[in-house]
C-alpha cells in the first residue's frame, strides 16, 4: 500500500518481518510490514515541539495501527520463525536477559536510541522446544565465527566519563569511572553505543576478537573482563 506523509511533520520507518531489515517510508509498504510513524506535536501550553510515535501493520491495502506490546507480538513471532528458517538471530535483535531452562527468552528488536521492541518468546512460538535450547548454539556459534575487520562493528569497552549514561539492560545509572561496555549501532548514519554495565552484559554472546579498548583499561579491570570473555 501507499501511504502519503507530510515531509514536514510526518516520517516513519517500516520493517519487513522476514528480514528485518527497516526502510524508510517513500511510497510502497509491502505487505505485512510493521509500521513505525513519527509525527510532530507543538504543545501551545509547554511552548515546545513533541515527538508522538505510532504503530501499525500493513494488511493487504490496509494500515491497521496497534500499540507497542501488539506491534511486539507480532515481532516476537516473526523473530521465532526467522530463527527456525535461519539457525540465527535477526539483525539489531539482543539478548536481554540471561536464557534459562523452560523460560521463555527475552530479546530486544533495537531499531533507535529511541525504539526499542521487547520481544518474548516461548515454547509455542518455536515448535515446542526450549528457547535456550535453540538460541544458545546460536549464541556459541556467532562468538566462535571470525569477527569483521570493520572496527565500527566492534562492542567498545571503557570507563564512564560521566553518570549520566543509563545502562540500557536494567535502566539504571552507570556511575563515573566505572567499567562500561557499549554496543554499536547506527543512527541517523552515526556510529552510537548504547551503553551497559559490566554486570549486565550477557557475555556468552562476545568474544575476545569483537570487543575492543580492554588495552585502554586499567590491568585489573583488563583482566576480569577478559575472563568474562574467554
Amino acid at each position: 500500500m501507499k501511504m502519503q506523509l507530510d515531509p514536514d511533520e510526518e516520517w516513519g520507518h517500516f520493517i519487513d518481518p522476514e528480514t528485518f531489515k527497516i526502510y524508510q517510508i517513500t511510497e510502497e509498504i509491502p505487505d505485512g510490514s510493521l509500521v513505525v510513524l513519527k509525527e510532530r506535536e507543538y504543545i501551545e501550553d509547554l511552548d515546545r515541539t513533541i515527538i508522538q510515535t505510532s504503530y501499525g501493520i500493513v494488511e493487504g491495502i490496509k494500515y491497521q495501527p496497534l500499540n507497542k506490546r501488539d506491534i511486539s507480538k507480532h515481532m516476537s513471532k516473526a523473530c521465532a520463525e526467522y530463527i527456525l528458517k535461519e539457525n540465527s538471530l535477526p539483525p539489531k535483535i539482543v539478548v536481554e536477559k540471561k536464557l534459562q531452562l523452560d523460560k521463555p527468552a527475552k530479546l530486544g528488536f533495537v531499531m533507535s536510541n529511541y525504539d526499542t521492541f521487547h520481544l518474548q518468546l516461548d515454547k509455542s512460538l518455536l515448535g515446542g522446544s526450549n528457547p535456550i535450547e535453540i538460541i544458545n548454539p546460536i549464541l556459541e556459534q556467532a562468538a566462535s565465527e571470525p569477527d569483521s575487520d570493520d572496527d565500527d562493528l566492534k562492542w567498545k569497552a571503557e570507563y564512564a566519563k560521566s553518570s549520566r549514561a543509563t545502562c540500557k539492560s536494567c535502566g539504571l545509572k552507570i556511575e563515573k569511572n566505572t567499567v562500561r561496555i557499549g554496543e554499536p549501532h547506527y543512527y541517523q548514519d552515526h556510529l552510537n553505543y548504547r551503553w551497559n554495565h559490566e554486570k549486565c552484559i550477557f557475555w556468552k554472546r562476545l568474544s575476545l576478537a569483537n570487543v575492543k579498548g580492554l588495552d585502554e583499561l586499567e590491568e585489573t579491570d583488563r583482566n576480569r573482563i577478559e575472563k568474562l570473555l574467554k
